[in-house]
């Protein structure tokens, strides 16, 4: 790539990473925050979820605009929108004045700005890029993202010692503004092909029922989408059991907890790292079901253990095994979709995070009447079965990226 283009990406990679970091650090924060309210991992997880939870209204629609119009322009409207509702959040906090009905309220806010940019985030990478550079580049992305969000954690963790849980909502619109103004420095600066852009049709005749139809007859994007369905979902219980057991089993406290969050992160960076360098190779169907192996005995063994140096060895090797999957989910559904179709698969998918605050409420839920461990149990084992199950397909465990005619 030209000196440009390396800019170009520099900048996407930071306005994308510190908008990322509010949807992470908003966890952090509001999980804690919750905990602190009301002690009630129910809630930890209702409330904490609530921007997943609006994926499936709007993100099919997200998919639309990533097929019709401008991608880097969608991109940059919703840096503004996230800093304007950080503030707002931050705000109703403070104020003290219906403060959980504000959160909510703004939660939801958040979530729809979210579920109508993912494609669009997305796929300006290949805008960016190039097809043929989307492997490496999810591996960049996910590598800035994951080392940026290990590091967060455990700055708000360093924070909760010294700031109240309601000041420490301020830097919430602090990281949004950081995303706001490199994303603005991408919005001038990057000028893409028309090629690059699906602008052949106008946004009325991109339609969700051809997305549907078109899935239902690509097999592989219908396993695809089915097996990150369930690690959504299962991935999620442990979310909302987390803060309780930091603080009940391991008696690290807030700012305990928040570090084990950015150990999560730094595994993620390193699972990056090994894509990034071609150490690991996305080719094969079976890194998927390998990496989501890995990372439900990762989890089983994180809630039976007692000691806080064993379990955040366990929680940065389950960082790398999911970053694996993620990064690979990513470069699958990316590559086999055909051009026209990319934006409202990868709207499909994000939507599918709906699954991530259905998890995090029954994990809660379900924890609350059997206990943490045995919730673990139930959702790791149910994990991998339903990756188990996808090699039933005979065209799923054929699919190579080296081989189109596996796609």
């Amino acid at each position: 790539m030209s000196l440009k283009e390396n800019i170009v990406f520099l900048l996407y990679l930071i306005a994308n990473g510190f908008g990322f970091s509010v949807f992470v650090a908003r966890g952090t924060i509001v999980s804690w925050y919750i905990l602190d309210q009301t002690n009630s991992t129910l809630l930890v997880g209702l409330i904490t979820s609530i921007p997943t939870m609006t994926l499936p209204l709007l993100s099919p629609l997200g998919g639309k605009l990533a097929d019709s119009v401008s991608r880097k322009s969608v991109f940059f409207i919703a840096r503004i929108a996230i800093f304007v509702i950080m503030v707002l959040m931050a705000l109703s906090v403070n104020l003290n004045f219906l403060s959980i009905t504000f959160l909510i309220i703004t939660s939801i806010m958040f979530g729809f700005t979210a579920s109508l940019e993912s494609a669009s985030t997305q796929n300006l990478l290949i805008d960016i890029l190039g097809i043929e550079n989307i492997s490496k580049g999810n591996g960049y992305k996910e590598l800035f993202n994951s080392g940026l969000n290990a590091l967060l954690p455990i700055t708000i963790g360093l924070l909760l010692t010294i700031l109240s849980s309601s000041i420490i909502f301020w830097t919430l619109p602090v990281i949004a503004l950081i995303g706001l103004v490199f994303g603005y420095f991408l919005f001038i600066n990057f000028k893409p092909k028309d090629k690059e852009i699906n602008i052949d049709k106008k946004f009325s005749e991109v339609t969700i029922k051809d997305a549907i139809f078109y899935i239902k007859d690509t097999e592989n994007i219908l396993i695809l989408l089915m097996i990150g369905f369930g690690m959504m979902l299962f991935w999620s219980f442990p979310q909302p059991l987390l803060p309780l057991h930091s603080r009940e089993v391991l008696n690290i406290g807030g700012s305990g907890y928040a570090i084990l969050s950015g150990l999560y992160f730094a595994g993620s960076a390193i699972g990056s790292l090994l894509i990034t360098f071609s150490i690991i190779k996305i080719r094969g169907s079976k890194i998927l079901i390998i990496s989501a192996l890995l990372f439900a005995i990762f989890a089983i063994f994180i809630y039976n253990s007692t000691s806080p140096i064993i379990c955040s060895i366990l929680i940065l090797a389950s960082g790398i095994s999911h970053s694996i999957w993620w990064i690979s989910m990513l470069v699958f559904l990316q590559t086999i979709t055909k051009d026209p179709y990319k934006g409202r698969i990868v709207g499909f998918y994000f939507s599918l995070m709906v699954s991530i605050a259905l998890g995090s409420i029954l994990g809660g839920l379900i924890a609350e009447h059997i206990g943490i461990k045995l919730t673990i149990y139930i959702a790791m084992a149910s994990l991998i079965i339903i990756h188990l199950l996808a090699l039933f397909s005979n065209k799923f465990r054929k699919l190579d990226l080296a081989n189109q005619d596996s796609y």
